[in-house]
């Protein structure tokens, strides 16, 4: 009896001892649920779309130096979690280190809609038990980085302890991106101070515009020659590393609101005030050696028949009496177009609508069709408003383009110049920057460009030299078949419930959308054959000089 029950308390105190170690594992290692989600699917807690089959904590990137490139992961602590902290470590690899300032961490909340705000993490704040949050992160990759592969760790703290991690590798690709050869950008409003300025198109630049549309809060020398103010924004724009023409789209402003006091568009006092204000701004873009296409006109379609008509009025005025000026009109509708674009250089217009009197019946404009028909008015289109984010910006946008498109300019870097409303990509509170969801998938869209530019460039090389030739061809039937699998009709997507890429679609390799996304596995095919084609290329020089 003594010896068991002397069993029977040694076995009671093992249990004790083995509940205090379990306890204690627990307390350093309490449950939590951290996975990749997709950064292109919907970021609302509840509704996030994990990347993969399963809870995925390794993430996976490539990119070329230069770049910027994003993930997004959701946090879910199974026990309150106290004093919670993300941070990132060094990325290391045979090309060096590149430091975990370069990685950025940022909390998806708030916004309007769909399109987020994206917060940096300030001070340490407290999970409760099950609470969920989401996250975004982006890895800038230095110029100078060599290519390789780079390693480190996104990092949970609870106070002084790493709680849970996920892991961070990322690829950088062995060439550089070029800008693309297109006028891409955003309506743009006076931010406040030059110091706003200045940091507002360095953020522009670096989410890929390569030009601007400066539209509110620029002055308008009707009743003085003061033009300091647009004079200051071009040399900006300039210093920023812009070398595109501007958009300025201030001059719409004098027919929507500045000159309704100067009579109909017919009248001598209008057109003597007009041209006056018009020549004057000009002038001092001329001065300053700055290309820019004027826009004159806002959305006459949404004024009917009578709108129609006063639309066709001023681009006539303009095309007479200011020959020396690159002109457009920021155009809503198929009747619009039609009676602006004989008298323009562009023609920028959306997808359209009817009219407030039904006069366009159904004609949309950004589709194969309608391209083909406003070239040969001898104008070159250029979009405005069709569409935010990363396909938008990206892959419809260059399959567009094989119909001349030159350029998109979208509504709106930073409304009633601080931005933070529903319109806006960004919030300024003086020169920090706070930036969206659309507004970083948008530079994503743009970044696709870049790589499908880049890749018909070198096969534009290697047809032009004669090499290469069985690569330059495998990567033109690529892009081929990806031009192919896209609508060339913006309804069809905005209205008509398509998606791109299409689940099943055959360029997809299932292997490569569970760890990087649809998008990103293109583009990933894409880099391919710009490594392929590149090293191909260098071969044959290396041989034709020996």
């Amino acid at each position: 009896m003594q010896r068991t029950g002397g069993y029977a308390m040694a076995r009671l105190a093992w249990l004790a001892a083995l509940m205090v170690l379990c306890g204690s594992v627990a307390a350093q290692e309490p449950a939590i649920d951290l996975f990749l989600t997709d950064p292109m699917g919907p970021q609302e807690v509840g509704q996030e779309k994990p990347l993969g089959d399963r809870q995925n904590r390794d993430v996976s990137l490539f990119a070329a130096p230069g770049e910027f490139e994003p993930f997004s992961f959701a946090l879910q602590p199974k026990e309150r979690l106290l004093d919670v902290m993300i941070t990132a470590s060094d990325l290391t690899g045979q090309g060096g280190i590149i430091p975990k300032s370069k990685v950025r961490i940022q909390s998806i909340e708030g916004g309007f809609g769909d399109n987020k705000t994206l917060l940096d993490l300030g001070r340490s704040w407290d999970m409760p038990a099950w609470s969920r949050e989401l996250f975004w992160g982006t890895v800038h990759v230095p110029d100078n980085a060599g290519p390789g592969y780079y390693r480190g760790q996104i990092l949970v703290h609870s106070g002084e302890k790493v709680v849970a991690t996920l892991g961070l590798t990322l690829e950088v690709l062995p060439f550089r991106l070029e800008e693309p050869p297109f006028m891409i950008g955003w309506h743009y409003a006076w931010p406040g101070s030059v110091e706003a300025l200045r940091a507002t198109l360095l953020d522009m630049r670096e989410h890929g515009a390569t030009n601007v549309g400066p539209l509110y809060g620029f002055h308008l020398p009707i009743n003085d020659d003061d033009t300091q103010q647009i004079a200051l924004f071009i040399d900006e724009y300039r210093k920023a590393g812009f070398s595109k023409p501007i958009m300025f789209a201030a001059p719409m402003n004098l027919v929507v609101s500045e000159l309704k006091g100067y009579g109909p568009i017919d009248s001598k006092r209008f057109q003597q005030k007009y041209l006056q204000v018009m020549r004057k701004l000009h002038a001092v873009f001329e001065a300053k050696q700055m290309p820019a296409i004027f826009s004159v006109g806002d959305e006459f379609t949404n004024l009917g028949l009578p709108g129609v008509e006063y639309a066709g009025k001023l681009a006539r005025l303009c095309f007479e009496e200011l020959p020396e000026i690159c002109v457009t009109s920021d155009m809503n509708g198929y009747q619009e177009v039609m009676a602006m674009a004989p008298f323009l250089n562009y023609a920028t217009f959306n997808n359209g609508w009817d009219g407030i009197d039904n006069h366009n019946r159904g004609r949309r404009l950004v589709n194969e069709a309608f391209l083909r028909e406003v070239t040969s008015t001898g104008a070159i289109p250029y979009f405005v408003n069709t569409g935010r984010g990363r396909f938008p910006f990206g892959f419809f946008f260059w399959r567009m383009s094989r119909y001349g498109v030159a350029g998109k300019v979208e509504w709106f870097y930073n409304l009633e110049g601080k931005g933070g409303n529903a319109g806006s990509m960004v919030r300024l509170e003086g020169t920090r920057i706070i930036p969206t969801l659309d507004y970083e998938r948008s530079r994503e869209g743009i970044d696709d460009l870049r790589y499908v530019c880049h890749l018909e460039k070198l096969i534009t090389q290697a047809r032009k030299t004669n090499e290469a030739a069985s690569q330059a061809d495998r990567a033109a039937d690529f892009l081929k078949a990806i031009g192919e699998s896209i609508i060339p009709d913006w309804t069809a997507y905005s209205q008509g419930g398509m998606r791109w890429p299409s689940d099943g679609m055959e360029l997809l390799d299932p292997a490569k959308v569970a760890s990087l996304g649809s998008l990103n596995s293109i583009r990933r095919q894409i880099a391919d054959h710009i490594i392929s084609l590149q090293q191909a290329l260098s071969q044959t020089n290396n041989q034709s000089q020996q």
